[in-house]
């Protein structure tokens, strides 16, 4: 295996600003159907926030 120097890879803000952009949109896409569907509520809103931001990490990180 070679032995590469070290370097540190440095992340693009384009995908820390698409990570945020989705993160947004899926959140408000998850409020507007939690509304359709009748589920209003805090519970049904905290994990519609954690997905958004499962998802917006997923972005983030996956565009190295």
């Amino acid at each position: 295996m070679p032995d590469f120097p070290a370097s540190r890879r440095r992340r693009g803000r384009a995908s820390l600003i698409g990570g945020v952009a989705v993160g947004i949109c899926v959140l408000a896409l998850w409020i507007g159907i939690e509304h359709e569907l009748g589920y209003d509520g805090v519970a049904a809103s905290v994990v519609g926030a954690v997905v958004a931001g499962c998802i917006a990490a997923w972005i983030r990180i996956a565009d190295l």
